[in-house]
């Protein structure tokens, strides 16, 4: 397999002969209005229409023309866009700055899948950690996971910022329909301590599992609200840090103890790190028992 993806034509999009087409269309183009084109096209509203793995959409309120989608498929291929998509499902290095393959599809790989990186089939490594965290979703919503004082964990708080926010809140909203209606899920991301104390104001810190969600456990954000999580729940709980380690949040030790118990989702996914990604990653199969990051007792 070839190590890199050759570029497309080194000739700016706004030189290409599609876009120069597409600057001429739009001048008709933007005059139309979708009442008359709903009218001339009684149909329109099916045939601008796509359905596929449970999603539907319809851009047929949009103010495009058949014309418009012809070129704009043109401009595609004048920009080699199915040769790079093809090279990053392929596995292949199309982050040329950090020469890396991108492979966010092999976090969402079928299992029967193969996706090749330097000769080796990364989809059973992903397979194998999302197994892990179905594994532990499952003993935390039945109550066979607990918190250090016995207590059944009732309570979900993600720390994160950025998309380590956006991301799990997405998923939460997205498949609240099915969620344990008798857990409860909060995030914080702001930095002002306001965000955390709302958030928590009406647990209690024995039922209440923190998840951080950080590729490199250095964020001032994360990392200032984990430090805040930390002293809630020894505060809360009476525990006292001689006996309670700060596995859960990433603090001082935390880093070692989630490379080994963790959940790891290392740099295939081309995010902007050279190390391994131990993020505390939102398994959306696992209907929000979220994790893995946790705290742990000895």
């Amino acid at each position: 397999m070839a190590s890199h993806v050759q570029a497309p034509a080194k000739r700016p999009s706004v030189k290409r002969l599609a876009w120069g087409a597409l600057a001429s269309h739009y001048k008709s183009a933007s005059k139309l209005h979708l009442r008359q084109l709903f009218a001339d096209d009684p149909k329109r509203g099916q045939r601008m229409a796509i359905e596929a793995v449970g999603l539907y959409l319809d851009y047929s309120k949009n103010r495009v023309t058949d014309e418009t989608l012809k070129l704009l498929v043109q401009l595609a291929e004048e920009s080699g866009l199915r040769v790079r998509i093809d090279a990053m499902f392929s596995g292949e290095k199309i982050n040329i700055t950090e020469k890396r393959a991108v492979l966010h599809v092999a976090l969402r790989a079928p299992k029967d899948t193969s996706i090749l990186v330097d000769g080796k089939n990364v989809v059973p490594e992903v397979h194998a950690v999302l197994d892990k965290m179905a594994e532990f979703s499952d003993r935390l919503r039945t109550g066979v996971w607990k918190g250090h004082t016995g207590k059944r964990i009732r309570n979900v708080v993600n720390i994160g910022i950025g998309g380590s926010d956006l991301g799990p809140v997405m998923a939460y909203e997205a498949l609240k329909h099915y969620s344990q209606r008798d857990m409860t899920f909060r995030f914080v991301s702001n930095i002002d301590g306001t965000d955390f104390s709302e958030a928590v104001r009406d647990l209690d810190p024995e039922e209440t599992l923190f998840i951080v969600s950080s590729k490199t456990f250095t964020t001032l954000e994360t990392m200032t609200n984990a430090h805040t999580a930390r002293a809630w729940s020894l505060a809360g709980s009476g525990s006292t840090p001689p006996t309670c380690s700060d596995s859960g949040i990433g603090l001082a030790g935390a880093i070692r103890w989630i490379r080994r118990s963790g959940f790891p989702l290392w740099s295939r996914s081309g995010r902007i790190t050279s190390a391994p990604c131990w993020m505390a990653f939102t398994k959306w199969m696992s209907i929000f028992a979220q994790l893995p990051s946790r705290r742990i007792c000895r």
